[in-house]
């Protein structure tokens, strides 16, 4: 009776042996996860400070190009009311 209950309790270390043994090695694979999962954080924070200052850069440029762009038309407009100004009070003769 004393060895069955010795067998018993071994059978039940080793149970538990081996369900700590799983958790040790979830633990282990989750910390090899986290570690992963950190990298690519890191990674995608420092791709989007880049996008973040190119699409900056991209924005001002345009920005720029769209106020030479009107600055232009605003002048050729000029131009053409000046010149129509200046046909019809005769300044310029036709």
């Amino acid at each position: 009776m004393a060895t069955d209950r010795v067998k018993n309790l071994q059978s039940e270390v080793e149970g538990v042996k081996n369900i700590m043994s799983q958790n040790v090695e979830r633990i282990l694979a989750r910390g090899e996860n986290l570690d992963h999962l950190r990298n690519k954080t890191e990674d995608l924070e420092a791709t989007s400070e880049h996008f973040k200052t190119t699409s900056q850069k991209v924005a001002r440029k345009y920005w720029w190009k769209n106020v030479k762009m009107i600055a232009i038309i605003c002048v050729i407009v000029a131009i053409i009311i000046i010149l129509i100004i200046l046909f019809a009070t005769n300044v310029i003769p036709t």
